[in-house]
C-alpha cells in the first residue's frame, strides 16, 4: 500500500515532467504541444487523484462497524483500478467482512467506496458521461468517442452496464421532476408513435453462433460460406419489415399570451416516451399534465387519427379541446382528388384548393357532402371504379368519425396549433435517430433505458438528472450490476396473423 508522501512524490515528478516538456528550447508544431500537454495534463491528473485515494484510505476508521444493520469489522486491504476521467488509477483501501462470519463468507463492505460515491470500479463522472454519450450515438461510437477525449475508454460490457443502471434511475427521475417554471397559460398535448427494431429469437440465436472462419478461410469467404448454407428466406405478404416494436412518444408544452393578443411558444417542452401501451404512455402524460396546471388551464390535444388515441384522449384528458392533426387530413383529401380527377392535373388541384378551404372555415361537413357526390359520380363498373370508390369512402367515414375533431377554424382564430409537428419532430429526434439507425436490433428493457435517456437529455434535464444520480450514489442505488440485462427478443406478429387468432 502507497503512503500519501510516495503518491506526493509522484504528483510532483508527473508536474516536472509537464513544464520540461513545455520548457523546451526546440520550436514544435502546436498541434504536437497540444497533444502532448493534454497526455501529461492526465497524468498529473492520474497521480493527483492517487494521492486523494491514499489520503482517504488512511484515515482512522472505527472497527468495528454498522452498515445497513449488519455488523462489519475492518479486516485488510483490497487494490483494484478506478476508471477516472484521467485514466485509470490503483486504490488500495480496507476491507469491511462481516462480524462472526467464517472467512470467504458474506458480502464484504468497502466503507471507503461508500463514501467517495465509486460505483463498481468507476467515478460518477465516468458513468454519466459515458451514458450521456450512449443516449447521443451508438455504443462502440461512444466508446470511441470518450476514446478520443480521455485517451482510455471502458470495455463495451462495461458500458452496456454503464447503461443498464444509469438508465434505469432515468424513469423514477422523470417521475419526480418537478414541473417547469415560468410555464405558459395554455397547455398543448400531442402524441404519436414510431416503429423500433427489435432483436428477433432467430436473429439472436444467429449472432450468438461462432463466426470464427473455418480452416483457413478468410473473413470474406466464412461470410459467403454462411450466405450460401443459411440463406435468407424471402418475406411474405404481411411479414414485418423490421421487427418493430412500437415507441410512443408525447410532447406536452405551453404557449403563453402576449399583449397583442397573439401566443408564444412552445415553452417548457418536454417529451416523454416508452416502449409500454398507449395506455402506459397516458398515464405519464396525466402525470405531467397535473404538474403544469391540467385542469385550471385551457388544454389543447392534438393526434393523427388513430382511434386508440381519441379513445384515451377521452378517459385521460376530457377537458382537452382535442384537433385531428391538419396535415393527415390534407393528405388524405389529395388521395380522393386522384379518385375524382384521375386525368386532369389542373381540375384535380382546383378540387384540393376547394375542399382544403372549405375544410379550414367551414368544417368537415361541407366536405363530406362533396365527397358524397364525387362518389355517386363515379361508375360501379369500369376500370379501376372499385379502387376509387373504396378510397372515397373511406376518407368520408374518416371525417365522419372525427367531425368533432376538425377544430381548425377555431384554433387558428385562437393561434392555436393544428398540426402535430412536435411530436412527430420528438418521435423522429428521440427515438427514431438513436434506435432505428443501420444494423440496429434492440432488446426491449435496454431500449427502454436509452430511451428514457434520451427524453432527459433532449428535454434539457441532465444536468438536474446528474445531481439526482449522484445523491442516489451515496446510497448504493447506482451500483454496476457484474453482468450486462440479458437480451430478450421480440418477434413481432404480423397484422394478418393477429386477425386469423
Amino acid at each position: 500500500m502507497r503512503t500519501v508522501d510516495e503518491n506526493g512524490r509522484d504528483v510532483e515528478t508527473q508536474w516536472q515532467e509537464l513544464l520540461a516538456f513545455v520548457l523546451v528550447a526546440q520550436p514544435r508544431a502546436l498541434a504536437a504541444v497540444e497533444a502532448g500537454v493534454w497526455t501529461r495534463l492526465l497524468a498529473v491528473g492520474r497521480a493527483l487523484i492517487g494521492l486523494y485515494f491514499a489520503r482517504q484510505a488512511a484515515r482512522p476508521r472505527a472497527s468495528p462497524y454498522k452498515h445497513e444493520g449488519v455488523a462489519y469489522d475492518l479486516q485488510g486491504t483490497t487494490t483494484t483500478e478506478i476508471g477516472t476521467r484521467f485514466g485509470k488509477v490503483e486504490f488500495t483501501r480496507a476491507v469491511g467482512r462481516p462480524v462472526g462470519k467464517r472467512p470467504g463468507r458474506g458480502r464484504r463492505d468497502l466503507p471507503v467506496d461508500r463514501e467517495l460515491g465509486v460505483t463498481a470500479g468507476f467515478s460518477l463522472p465516468v458513468t454519466m458521461v459515458i451514458a450521456r454519450f450512449c443516449a447521443q450515438m451508438a455504443f462502440g461510437m461512444a466508446r470511441a468517442t470518450f476514446q478520443s477525449v480521455f485517451e482510455w475508454a471502458p470495455c463495451s460490457r462495461t458500458v452496456l452496464r454503464i447503461v443498464d443502471s444509469v438508465g434505469k434511475q432515468a424513469s423514477d427521475f422523470l417521475a419526480q421532476a418537478p414541473a417547469p417554471e415560468h410555464d405558459g397559460e395554455i397547455l398543448v398535448i400531442q402524441a404519436d408513435a414510431k416503429g423500433i427494431p427489435m432483436i428477433s429469437s432467430a436473429e439472436y440465436r444467429r449472432r450468438r453462433e461462432s463466426r470464427k472462419a473455418p480452416g483457413h478461410a478468410t473473413k470474406r469467404r466464412a461470410r459467403r460460406l454462411r450466405r450460401r448454407d443459411v440463406p435468407r428466406r424471402r418475406r411474405k405478404p404481411g411479414d414485418k419489415t423490421k421487427n418493430a416494436k412500437m415507441a410512443v412518444v408525447g410532447v406536452i408544452y405551453t404557449l403563453r399570451r402576449q399583449p397583442d393578443g397573439t401566443l408564444d411558444g412552445p415553452i417548457n417542452k418536454r417529451v416523454i416516451a416508452t416502449f409500454g401501451t398507449h395506455r402506459a404512455l397516458f398515464k405519464l402524460l396525466r402525470r405531467e399534465a397535473d404538474k403544469r396546471g391540467y385542469g385550471s388551464k385551457r388544454t389543447a390535444f392534438l393526434a393523427d387519427g388513430a382511434k386508440t388515441l381519441w379513445k384515451l384522449q377521452e378517459e385521460f384528458f376530457p377537458a382537452a379541446e382535442g384537433c385531428i392533426d391538419w396535415f393527415h387530413t390534407v393528405e388524405k383529401l389529395h388521395t380522393c382528388a386522384e379518385c375524382v380527377h384521375p386525368h386532369d392535373l389542373k381540375t384535380r388541384a382546383a378540387w384540393i384548393d376547394e375542399q382544403t378551404r372549405l375544410l379550414r372555415r367551414r368544417g368537415a361537413g361541407p366536405v363530406i357532402e362533396n365527397l358524397g357526390i364525387a362518389f355517386d359520380a363515379i361508375p360501379k363498373t369500369g376500370p379501376g371504379t372499385k379502387t376509387r370508390r373504396a378510397r372515397l369512402l373511406r376518407t368520408r367515414k374518416h371525417l365522419l368519425d372525427h367531425m368533432q375533431h376538425m377544430r381548425y377554424a377555431q384554433f387558428r382564430r385562437d393561434d392555436l396549433d393544428i398540426g402535430t409537428g412536435a411530436a412527430e419532430g420528438a418521435v423522429r429526434n428521440v427515438a427514431g435517430m438513436r434506435l432505428d439507425g443501420p444494423g440496429m436490433r434492440w432488446s426491449r428493457d435496454r431500449a427502454q433505458r436509452v430511451l428514457h435517456l434520451r427524453c432527459i437529455l433532449l428535454n434539457g434535464q441532465w444536468r438536474d438528472f446528474e445531481r439526482y444520480v449522484e445523491g442516489r450514489a451515496e446510497t448504493d442505488a447506482l451500483r454496476l450490476a457484474a453482468r450486462p440485462k440479458p437480451t430478450v427478443p421480440h418477434d413481432a406478429v404480423s397484422k394478418t396473423l393477429k386477425k386469423a387468432a
